[in-house]
This record gives C-alpha cells, structure tokens and sequence, in this order.
C-alpha cells in the first residue's frame, strides 16, 4: 500500500515535470498565435500597399487635372459663352472629383482636406472670374481672367496639396 509520503514525493515529482511541460506548451501556442497574427498583418500590409500608392497617383493626377491652367486650355472650345464655359468647368471638376472620392479611405485626414481645399480654391476662382465677366462673353475672356487670377493664390492651394501628398508617400512608404 502506498503511504501519504510516497504519494507526495510521486505528486512533487509529477508536478515538476508536468509544470515547466505546460509552460513550455502555452509559450508555444502564444508565440504561434502571434506568428500567424504577424504573417496576417504582413500580408494584408503588402496588399494595401499598391493600392494605396495608386490612390495617391490618382489624386495627384486629379490636383494636375483641376489646376487652373490645365483645365482652361484643355477646356476651353469655340463657339461657348462665359457662363456655358463656367458651368462645363464646374461640372469637370465635380466629375473629376466624384471619381477619385473613394481614394479618401487610403489617405491621412490632413492629406484630404488639402486636396479638399485646393479643389474648392479652384471653384471659388471660377465663380469669382466668371462674376467679372458677361455671362453671354466669350469663353476667351473668363479663360484670361481665370488664368490671370490662378496663377498665384489657386495654385498655391493646389501646389500644397501635391506637396502633401508628397509628404505621405514620403514618410509612410520610403522611410
């Protein structure tokens, strides 16, 4: 018969076998668990990123699109009227916008905003050249006063958010 003692010291012994084995099991499944977690986060990080740099070549190329030079001489036809030429800038530009509005989601708040900013600069600066003209003048004319005018204060807003931008890709992708 096994005494109290002998069932201790068999107790102790299996104890201090079995305690360091499931320590030693626990640590494996953790340091498993945050592998795949790891492996998870990795892949899901190389994914986003094309993505993401294709959001900000989008919004780049729509900050050049929108710009007052850019968007008057690509713009501008014979035969249009101040206003008809006002209200096809205003509708190229909404049209630029609601195309590349998804490509927020990949873009800090701050980044957005500027682009937000420098798309209405160039509104403003539409309807204010197009305030100075006849609206049954020539297209021609809203064309130099947009021009005239956007050359400093527009394409400042427009400058800043490309820099922005710059500053993202810098900072998230090449550091």
């Amino acid at each position: 018969m096994i005494t109290i003692n002998e069932l201790l010291k068999i107790a102790a012994v299996v104890l201090l076998i079995a305690l360091p084995l499931l320590i030693l099991i626990r640590w494996f499944f953790k340091h498993n668990l945050k592998l795949k977690e790891l492996e998870l986060a990795n892949s899901t990080y190389k994914e986003l990123i094309p993505t993401r740099l294709q959001a900000y070549e989008r919004l780049a190329i729509l900050l050049e699109r929108i710009s007052p030079e850019t968007i008057v001489i690509r713009e501008n036809k014979q035969g249009l009227s101040s206003l008809q030429f006002q209200k096809q800038l205003l509708q190229i530009i909404r049209q630029e916008f609601e195309h590349n509005f998804a490509m927020q989601i990949y873009l800090p708040a701050k980044t957005w905003d500027a682009i937000i900013k420098a798309r209405d600069e160039v509104v403003k600066l539409i309807n204010t050249s197009a305030a100075e003209t006849q609206a049954n003048a020539p297209s021609m004319e809203l064309s130099r006063i947009i021009l005239e005018k956007g050359i400093n204060d527009t394409n400042f807003y427009i400058k800043k958010a490309k820099e922005v931008l710059k500053k993202d890709i810098q900072l998230y992708y090449f550091d």
